[in-house]
């Protein structure tokens, strides 16, 4: 019997970053600093995934609204260019483009500027969710920054994907509105994944020790915790007690700006594999790998063949 491939939706921000480097100081008021580079590129959490996995031979679709300007040509060119299906995306012509100015400092840590524009009018309406059955995975990728889903919308959508049979994963990002916790506990009894970083872990919680709060996760109805923490690794615990921890691979760092998008990447296509969790986990670091390594949040990852050896495996 042929086994149907295993197929991702990644719901979420989409949006354009404009990355400048190095930014280790502002100019006052009226000034004028020098920069080594600009440049325009794909960003949001949920775009990031969804092209790391394309590139990774994950068949991926990707939800979300974008405007119908420049940006959002720009966006839609470059995730249809990785291979991933954008017919889920609404164009609204009343809405901008998300867009995102990354300041990168000369030690590659990134501060942040954001207009969450189209991403603030993402509803329920907008997504075609009779068509989850076709998927095996649905991922939700920049919680917290579409907030018209917020706690029981969402948390009913991740409901409905289960009942279906598929897989559901959530990555927060940075809640700018500082409801954290109030609006992600709705959704956590439904997730057989969640995959915060670990300074978003401690604006959740108030602390961020791994073990401490992948059990306050676990409690709230979460199956499996995935920790992201950057240079260290990451860290996972499970409900029936398996834990984890995975040192991060060395590489030289770039940009680090896309970085955990990408490790959801990795371990999401070690889950398509079938592999078991603790290759998922090394694999999500060595796709986190690859990212930092280049300017942008998905430059540095390019095929399977290319990330896989990081960890000792051979492809093809």
């Amino acid at each position: 019997m042929r086994v149907a491939p295993y197929r991702v939706v990644c719901l979420g921000n989409v949006l354009v970053d404009v990355l400048v480097k190095p930014v280790d100081k502002l100019p006052p008021p009226g000034g004028l600093l020098s920069v080594k580079h600009v440049e325009m590129a794909l960003g949001g959490c949920a775009s990031n995934t969804s092209v790391a996995l394309s590139r990774l031979g994950v068949p991926t679709a990707l939800w979300g609204k974008v405007g119908k300007d420049h940006f959002s040509a720009f966006a839609l060119e470059e995730v249809e260019r990785s291979g991933v299906n954008i017919s889920g995306i609404v164009e609204d012509p009343k809405v901008c483009t998300s867009a995102t100015v990354v300041l990168v400092d000369s030690q590659a840590r990134r501060s942040f500027l954001h207009s969450v524009a189209a991403n603030d009018h993402i509803y329920r309406s907008d997504l075609n969710l009779s068509k989850l059955s076709a998927f095996s995975h649905l991922h939700i990728g920049g919680y917290f920054l579409f907030p018209k889903l917020d706690g029981p919308p969402m948390a009913r959508i991740l409901k409905d994907a289960q009942e279906k049979g598929l897989m559901t994963s959530l990555d927060t990002a940075w809640d700018l509105k500082n409801r954290w916790m109030r609006a992600l506990k709705p959704c956590l009894p439904y997730l057989d994944y969640f995959m915060p970083s670990e300074r978003e872990v401690k604006m959740l919680l108030g602390y961020s020790n791994p073990v401490k709060a992948a059990k306050a996760f676990l409690d709230l109805g979460v199956n499996c915790v995935v920790i992201k923490q950057g240079e260290k690794g990451s860290y996972l615990k499970r409900r029936d007690g398996l834990e984890i921890q995975i040192p991060a691979f060395k590489t030289k760092v770039v940009d680090t700006t896309g970085a955990g998008d990408c490790f959801c990447a990795g371990f999401i296509k070690g889950l398509s594999l079938k592999w078991n969790i603790v290759r998922c986990l090394k694999l999500g670091n060595a796709a986190g790998a690859c990212a930092v390594s280049e300017l942008g949040a998905t430059k540095g990852i390019r095929s399977f063949k290319r990330v896989a050896p990081m960890m000792g495996i051979r492809i093809g």
